[in-house]
């Protein structure tokens, strides 16, 4: 079975627009919606990523809808899925930031396959 992990020098979850995303407004407050538009910059990439070098820069204290593993659980498909789930979110949103048939895509797929 194949189980979902983060991957280095990604950060793909670190772009986003939430027009995009109508699958978070039952699962975000008003305050963490005021949160994410913040740390938004005008690129859609969070400011605290650092793109050169695919590291969040406020890692330890970042909020909790950055935290991958605990914020999952929020959701439905999570619930009925589990990992499967997770996996589909990121090839989604990996081939959409970076492209299929990326560096980031490859070595999502490779990470999840090895578990």
């Amino acid at each position: 079975m194949k189980s979902w992990s983060c991957i280095e020098n990604c950060g793909a979850c670190c772009r986003f627009d939430l027009a995009d995303r109508e699958d978070l407004s039952g699962v975000l407050s008003s305050k963490d919606i005021a949160l994410i538009n913040s740390m938004t910059g005008n690129d859609g990439w969070c400011k605290n990523f650092n793109k050169s070098n695919r590291k969040c820069m406020i890692y330890e204290s970042r909020p909790h809808f950055c935290r991958v593993n605990e914020f999952s659980k929020e959701f439905k498909g999570y619930l009925k899925r589990g990992d499967k789930f997770l996996i589909d979110c990121c090839t989604q949103h990996i081939s959409f930031i970076y492209g299929r048939k990326s560096k980031q895509m490859k070595t999502f797929k490779k990470s999840v396959s090895n578990k």
